[in-house]
């Protein structure tokens, strides 16, 4: 057993949006970078898994706001991971402002896969989870199941070059990208992001085309992006207070 490890930030310019404030997309950058840095620095992380042809891959998060840093706040990212089965390993993240107090917390649940056959691994043969193992219990409930949508709107994305990440497949935050620029400006202005869930299902590639759906009521986005042969690749949910 091992205890959480804490990793310090400055909130850059590239980071934020008009509001000064930090953006969905980097907040959830900030724990998807982490994941790696601590991963590497614990021995199970890419840069060990790739001379073995695996890699790590995300399947669902659950996120909560308190709210959103500014521009140039120093922040403390935590991460730990406290529980691994068969197919899913759960690592979770929490933000603290300089004051110690909390502004982020998240748990995701993440798949080792072989590059070659992009089938999923079994993790109960990772000897480095046995050793770093943290018995701190997860901020946030587990994510939840998606379920299909009702767009009012979609919108038509061709996968290209600056889309793929090293995996060869979409990068996570670009579906969040592609799923918060659907959104009014008023409601990114007025409203703060209170709680989101994303369930990744499937990868998308280069070439591809994606459609992105959104399903919007007051208090909720609902997002949904299907490949050319009209199956769901990603979900999410974002959960606003004004």
């Amino acid at each position: 057993m091992t205890s959480k490890t804490t990793y310090k930030h400055t909130v850059q310019l590239s980071e934020i949006d008009f509001s000064l404030r930090a953006t969905i997309i980097s907040m959830i950058g900030y724990i998807l970078d982490i994941a790696g840095v601590d991963a590497d620095s614990k021995g199970f992380g890419i840069k060990k898994l790739g001379s073995k042809n695996h890699s790590w891959v995300i399947s669902r998060m659950a996120l909560e706001f308190y709210r959103l840093p500014y521009q140039y706040e120093q922040i403390q990212i935590s991460t730990w991971v406290n529980d691994y089965g068969k197919l899913l390993t759960v690592r979770n993240f929490t933000i603290a402002d300089e004051k110690n107090d909390l502004i982020f917390a998240a748990v995701t649940q993440w798949a080792m896969i072989d590059i070659s056959t992009r089938q999923p691994l079994d993790l109960r043969y990772v000897e480095e989870y046995n050793k770093y193992l943290c018995a701190e219990p997860s901020p946030v409930e587990n994510p939840r199941k998606i379920t299909a949508i009702n767009p009012q709107k979609t919108v038509i994305h061709n996968v290209v070059y600056s889309d793929i990440d090293f995996n060869r497949h979409v990068n996570s935050l670009r579906y969040l990208s592609l799923m918060v620029d659907m959104l009014p400006i008023e409601l990114l202005t007025t409203a703060n992001p209170t709680h989101v869930e994303v369930n990744f299902l499937r990868e998308s590639q280069y070439g591809d085309i994606l459609t992105v759906g959104c399903e919007q009521s007051e208090t909720k986005s609902l997002f949904e992006i299907k490949n050319s042969s009209n199956i769901a690749i990603c979900r999410a949910s974002i959960e606003w207070k004004k």
